[in-house]
């Protein structure tokens, strides 16, 4: 049975089917995912008003105030939205294990800023992320990019290539610097 995204309840009225699609697909990049790990702030409900469904979420403020948010979505849309309200908490949950800092950041300028820090980490519950940091005197920025498990299907050079479309050499390093670091190689467990 295909079932059409752009219909506004493809899933019926069950909030949970919404949720299990979202797990599904966060499950994609972070395998640990599971509802009993999201952020207890958030609750998501499909409810009636007026003789019409609408799709909300419930946030709970630490003083236990609730505010409620009505989503003018299809369900596409509201999958990606508990996607995008539990992505953090589903990163978070996943503690670093070992970092490898991959030399050669001495010096590399990126769009007029600095590189910092370009991090490779593995995590306790498995997986890889990398963490990229630069700046210039003012300001600066960080992003930490978790890499699919499926991009370790293969042998190194297919790694590499799935990789550097995750995080493109704007962030930091080139296909071809990145394969010239055997330390590199072997964190990653080829």
């Amino acid at each position: 049975m295909v079932i059409n995204m752009s219909k506004k309840f493809p899933y019926g009225h069950d909030v949970d089917k919404y949720i299990d699609k979202a797990i599904e697909e966060l499950k994609y990049t972070y395998p640990w995912a599971k509802k009993e790990l999201f952020n207890k702030k958030y609750e998501y409900i499909i409810e009636k008003n007026n003789n019409r469904y609408q799709y909300a979420y419930i946030f709970y403020w630490d003083n236990s105030s609730p505010e409620k948010t009505v989503l003018n979505v299809n369900g596409e849309e509201f999958i990606k939205q508990i996607i995008w309200q539990q992505e953090y908490t589903i990163q978070e949950y996943n503690k670093i294990k070992d970092v490898f800092i991959v030399p050669g950041q001495e010096g590399k300028i990126l769009h007029d800023w600095h590189l910092e820090n370009y991090e490779f980490r593995k995590h306790e519950l498995g997986g890889y992320s990398v963490f990229c940091q630069a700046g210039d005197r003012v300001n600066g920025g960080s992003r930490t990019f978790f890499i699919p498990p499926s991009y370790f299907d293969g042998n190194y050079e297919e790694f590499l290539d799935k990789y550097i479309k995750l995080v493109t050499p704007s962030f930091g390093f080139t296909k071809e610097e990145l394969s010239k670091i055997p330390e590199l190689k072997e964190f990653l467990g080829y």
